[in-house]
């Protein structure tokens, strides 16, 4: 359950209105609830708790391969490959 003020929208009203609805859940950081047929299909977010949200599935994966006993470093090499695609030299 959300904790915070959410607005539902049905499918033909959002259709109609997305500018309107992605505006305002930029500006208020409030998500919006687009329903067909009375049931949740999407939940526009904020870019910045989009943001917010990748960091914590990533903290959680992390804190998941630490419980499991896996190294979470990587070489700069391979740091290098995964974000350039290519070695540092």
């Amino acid at each position: 359950m959300w904790t915070c003020r959410e607005i539902t929208y049905a499918i033909v009203e959002a259709r109609a209105r997305l500018g309107v609805i992605a505006r305002e859940v930029s500006a208020t950081r409030e998500p919006a609830v687009i329903a067909d047929h009375g049931n949740i299909i999407a939940m526009p977010v904020s870019p910045a708790d989009a943001a917010e949200l990748d960091e914590m599935r990533a903290l959680a994966a992390y804190r998941e391969r630490r419980a499991r006993g896996e190294s979470a470093a990587v070489s700069r090499e391979e740091a290098f490959r995964r974000i350039l695609g290519d070695d540092p030299a």
